[in-house]
């Protein structure tokens, strides 16, 4: 049964990853407005390009979208809900994320990913209202196909993004991270777990793993920037459009192939493994030591990959075309799975859109002091 708290406090509340045992944050929107508490399990009314910001310390997360303006959200779980008007979300928008460092164990000690900044896109729309979410359990939430920003923050869990265009930010400590037919301009991080991507076009991303392999099938990218301490990198049967692509690990391998047809320029580097390719034209492979400056010229989307202490596999196509590269990168632990491309099923059938929702009466928050 769903059991929605009545938050505690008024205070502000970082809307990305909130600092704990491993410091992380990304402020977007850096406050919980009062306004009253919504209900879970029940739609709520928002604008065509609202914000959404959950965070849930465990349990699987999963955010589609809808011809709807409305948000809905299904839990089994515990929620406390916002739901915060337009022009106090506006004034606290920011486009510069801070990501702060992690360290998670690793096989060898302690694994650190610096901290660096991202900048989101000009979000769609003129003005956002916002819905915030606060718990655990596994949650469905349906949000208007139009929604401007997604962010997420799990602590131990999955986050399923699925049908969905615009920006987003993803933090997910321990667990996993599936973007389904995603388009857009987003940061992603797993600490520890992987990364799978299927039939996405990303405008710009920058994803990256402590421990954790990363997944990339069928996916177009304009710019992309994929990074792994210990997790191999297969981005396969994928497109390039004109910009900058790299891939990189500093422990696993990477593994690339480019989709039939594709005009392409690669740039591999190995530390002290192999560089493998059965690439034919119109690829232009360049091979040289880690740290040498590339030479490219032409117009043609240009590829980085770098496997610092693993090789690097480049072909034509899908990896299930070429059964003799598949056969290496499996010997060589360097091919995640692919099942986690399965939907799971919502943990509930989405509610009605409430026929009012600005007359629903919502009560007061209890203001208690904010937990140290």
């Amino acid at each position: 049964m769903t059991r929605v708290e009545r938050p505690r406090y008024n205070r502000g509340v970082m809307v990305g990853i909130r600092r704990g045992a491993a410091a992380a944050a990304l402020a977007i929107l850096g406050f919980l407005a009062l306004a009253g508490a919504a209900r879970a399990d029940e739609a709520i009314g928002v604008g065509p390009n609202p914000v959404l910001n959950v965070q849930l310390t465990s349990g699987a997360l999963t955010v589609k979208t809808w011809n709807r303006d409305t948000i809905s959200i299904a839990t089994q779980g515990s929620l406390a809900v916002r739901h915060i008007d337009a022009n106090q979300v506006d004034a606290h928008l920011h486009r510069q994320l801070a990501i702060w460092s992690q360290t998670v164990n690793g096989p060898k000690g302690a694994v650190r990913l610096p901290p660096e900044t991202f900048l989101l896109p000009k979000l769609a729309g003129a003005t956002h209202d916002a819905v915030v979410a606060r718990g655990h359990g596994n949650t469905t939430i349906y949000v208007p196909r139009t929604a401007a920003l997604i962010v997420a923050h799990l602590g131990d869990g999955r986050f399923a993004l699925q049908h969905y265009s615009g920006a987003f930010v993803a933090h997910v400590r321990v667990g996993s991270l599936v973007l389904d037919h995603v388009a857009g301009t987003g940061f992603a991080e797993v600490l520890k777990g992987p990364v799978f991507a299927n039939d996405s076009d990303f405008a710009r991303l920058r994803v990256r793993t402590a421990l954790g392999n990363m997944y990339f099938r069928g996916c177009t990218s304009n710019q992309i920037e994929a990074t792994s301490s210990y997790g191999s990198i297969v981005y396969d049967n994928g497109k390039f459009k004109p910009g900058l692509a790299h891939f990189s690990s500093e422990h696993g391998n990477v593994a690339l192939g480019v989709h039939g047809g594709s005009r392409v320029q690669i740039g591999a580097h190995t530390g002290g493994g192999k560089i493998i390719s059965n690439l034919h034209a119109p690829a232009l492979v360049r091979r040289s030591a880690a740290g040498a400056p590339e030479r490219f010229s032409g117009g043609a989307p240009i590829v980085t990959t770098n496997a610092k202490h693993g090789s690097i596999y480049l072909y034509n196509g899908s990896i299930r075309a070429n059964p003799a590269v598949r056969k290496q990168l499996i010997r060589a632990r360097a091919l995640p799975a692919i099942h986690p491309f399965v939907p799971q099923p919502p943990v509930a059938h989405p509610p009605p859109p409430h026929p009012h929702p600005q007359q629903q009466h919502n009560p007061p928050p209890h203001r208690h002091n904010p937990p140290a």
